[in-house]
Order: C-alpha cells, then sequence, then structure tokens
C-alpha cells in the first residue's frame, strides 16, 4: 500500500510533534516544580536559621574570651617616665585607681584578678566600684588583706548607676539602692547627703562619655544629666577628671575654679584588662585606706597621665563554649545585618534610657531574596549541564560499547 509523502495528513510526523511539543511542555513544568521547590525550601530553612540563630546571638552565646585563667605578670613602674600633671606635686606614696570592676558586675576579672592587674600596671590602691553593689569591693578588700597585706590597698565603693549620671560612692561599706532608672533631682540629692551620713564621699564619674550624643536619637547618652554647677550645689565631692584616656579638661577647670571645694580624681574604670592610662597621685601618711580616704576629702591630689596606654596588653583565649555555640550566634548576627535594633545605653535596673528603635531595611531584604533566586537559578543551570554533559561523555559510549560487546 502507498504511504503519503513526509509531512503530509496522516504520515504520523503531526504526532509525533505533539508528543515532542507536550514532552517539553512537561519538562518545563517540572523544571519550574522543581525550582519552587528548591526556592521554598530554601526559604524554610533561612527561617529556620532566623529562628534559631538570632535569639542564640541575643542570649545563648557566651563570651569569646575565656577571662578566669588570665595572669598578669610583668610590674610597670608609671613614676619612671611620667611626671604629675601638677609640677609642684613632687612626694608621693599612692599610685591609685578610682573607678574599677569585676565579675560582682559587669567587670571581666574577679577580684582577685583585678587586683592583680592593677599591681601589675603600677598601682598600690584601688577603689572598687561595681555597679549598684559593694559586695565586689568587700571581696577585694578581703583578699587583699589576707593574700596581698603591704602590697596594695583597697577602698570600698560602688558606682551608682542610673539614666541621669553615674556617680562613685566611695568609703562606704553598705550599697545604696539605686531607683528609679530617672531620677529627680531631689533623689539624687538625697542619695548624695545618704553618703555623706554614712561617711563616704561621691565622685562624679565620665561626664563626657556620659554626655556623648547617641543615635539614632540624636540626645546624650545620659539625658538629663545634670550640670557641674547643680552638682556642685547639691554637695558632691568631686569629678573624675581621667576615665580611660579621655582627660575632661571642663572637669577638670571647674575643680581648679572651685579647689576648697572639689576634689580630681582619675579612674580606669576597668571592665576588661587593657591598656592604663592614669594614676591618682597622693602623699598618704600611710597606706591606709583611712589615710588615703583623708587625703582625698582634704583634695590633695594629682595624676599621672600616659594617654597612649600602657603595654604589655594581652587578649584572653577563646572559650570553649564560645566556639561551641558561636556558629549558631554568628548566624543571629548575620541576620541581624538586616535590622538596625538601637536600644540605647543601660540602665543597670533592667531597663534602658531610650526607646528601641528597629529599622528594617526592606531594599536590602528584596535584593537578598533576589540574589537568591538568581543563585537557584545558576545552581540549576550547573546542574543539569553536569548531567548532559555527564551523559554525552560518560554514559553514551558506556552504552554504545555495551551494545557492541552484545552483537
Amino acid at each position: 500500500m502507498p504511504q503519503p509523502p513526509d509531512g503530509w495528513p496522516g504520515d504520523g510526523s503531526e504526532i509525533v510533534a505533539g508528543r515532542r511539543r507536550a514532552l517539553s511542555r512537561r519538562r518545563l513544568l517540572l523544571w519550574i516544580a522543581h525550582f519552587f521547590k528548591v526556592l521554598i525550601l530554601s526559604i524554610i530553612v533561612i527561617l529556620l536559621l532566623v529562628a534559631v540563630g538570632i535569639p542564640v546571638s541575643d542570649n545563648g552565646v557566651p563570651a569569646a574570651g575565656d577571662y578566669s585563667k588570665m595572669q598578669f605578670d610583668w610590674q610597670l613602674d608609671p613614676r619612671s617616665y611620667l611626671k604629675p600633671f601638677n609640677s609642684s606635686f613632687t612626694q608621693y606614696n599612692v599610685l591609685l585607681d578610682a573607678h574599677m570592676h569585676t565579675t560582682y558586675s559587669d567587670g571581666v576579672l574577679s577580684p582577685k584578678q583585678a587586683l592583680e592587674f592593677a599591681l601589675a600596671n603600677g598601682y598600690n590602691a584601688v577603689i572598687v566600684t561595681d555597679h549598684q553593689t559593694v559586695d565586689g569591693a568587700l571581696a577585694a578588700k578581703a583578699y587583699a588583706e589576707e593574700h596581698l597585706q603591704g602590697r596594695i590597698t583597697v577602698i570600698t565603693g560602688m558606682e551608682y548607676t542610673c539614666c541621669r549620671i553615674h556617680m562613685n560612692l566611695i568609703g562606704i561599706n553598705e550599697s545604696i539602692e539605686v531607683t528609679p532608672p530617672s531620677p529627680s533631682d531631689e533623689q539624687l540629692k538625697a542619695v548624695i547627703d545618704k553618703v555623706h551620713a554614712m561617711g563616704g564621699m561621691v565622685i562624679v564619674n565620665h561626664i563626657p562619655w556620659s554626655n556623648t550624643t547617641l543615635l539614632p536619637w540624636g540626645v546624650a547618652r545620659l539625658p538629663e544629666h545634670p550640670t557641674r554647677e547643680q552638682l556642685l550645689d547639691w554637695g558632691v565631692d568631686g569629678f573624675e577628671v581621667v576615665n580611660q584616656n579621655t582627660f575632661d579638661l571642663r572637669s577638670y577647670q571647674f575643680v581648679q575654679e572651685n579647689a576648697d571645694r572639689l576634689v580630681g580624681l582619675t579612674g580606669s574604670d576597668m571592665h576588661y584588662p587593657g591598656s592604663s592610662y592614669a594614676w591618682t597621685t597622693i602623699n598618704s601618711r600611710s597606706m591606709s585606706a583611712e589615710d588615703i580616704l583623708d587625703e582625698i576629702r582634704n583634695r590633695r591630689t594629682s595624676f599621672l597621665l600616659d594617654p597612649s596606654g600602657t603595654r604589655p596588653v594581652q587578649d584572653p583565649p577563646y572559650s570553649k563554649g564560645y566556639q561551641r555555640y558561636a556558629p549558631w550566634g554568628l548566624v543571629g548576627d548575620y541576620f541581624y545585618g538586616y535590622v538596625d535594633r538601637s536600644r540605647g545605653q543601660y540602665s543597670f535596673q533592667a531597663s534602658f534610657c531610650q526607646n528601641e528603635v528597629v529599622d528594617i531595611h526592606n531594599t536590602m531584604i528584596g535584593w537578598f531574596f533576589l540574589w537568591l533566586i538568581v543563585a537557584i537559578v545558576v545552581l540549576e543551570i550547573l546542574y543539569w549541564g553536569f548531567r548532559w554533559l555527564l551523559l554525552l561523555l560518560v554514559a553514551r559510549p558506556i552504552k554504545k560499547w555495551w551494545t557492541g560487546r552484545s552483537q
């Protein structure tokens, strides 16, 4: 029976072409379905990483450094290369750090380590001033009296910390309650009066730091900080004129202008062991805490200043706990990069001094998903290209070889 020419109706070519078109559509639909499966799975994985990583980043990652075993085996003598800021103040036997923290608040060194660090950096007297408590100072004092007698003197105190002001309350052995987060003028004055009634002194801390503009709010770090004139009227005993490596010239000049009522002290404000920058110099009758405090009350102090800081400085080893959980924390940190979360200055009373501001970078998130889609498409092309190449170079030659062998 004669067959119609190719392409004529009934020759079967239309059926074959239709089947090929259907197969192509089916393959396209399968690829699209596969693409969306991969996209949805990727989004699910990302959401899981966000759900786990961000909480771990916020609360679950231990500190990177293990400070518990740090030792400080050097001995510096700042007197060998520094002179007192007041050139006439040449006789002194006390090198005092008037502001430091321990693990009893937000410091990383135990009271024992804090004293060893102070000795290594040339101090022979310290005022331990943990936030809201004298417990760290009492622990340091007990350790010094038992193990470091004659080497270092510990004066007890605490740092009164709120959203208006930070003040060192020194020479007291009992913690003073700090409430509310933003006390009134009358409440602050009452604290000053109470410290005086307990036989202590009040030193106003790091005014430049307190008045630094904090973004995104555009206000001072500690809003409504009292002026130096107000604080003088309320009866404070002095100002911290050097905090870490910041020389507060305005406070220093204010102390000099009111030298009959105010004393200037320096403090490392040590939370982490690093360089030391300033030493308060005092010529005391003895190395007892009482005699040193008596010289401070009589406003007979000067200080040594090294703006570049001391050496050596060492880093702690990484803690095993940090290494264990850091991968999750770093995942959380990555996704935090798509959001600016500004909480403000911590009040040390379970709150913050500014209202939280959250700025979500929607454009950045959009680009993230766009690049995710591009990456999936590229991977799909590479995957199918590799399969085709494998089929061309390996599978077909093997099939041809096997067919020839069978024949």
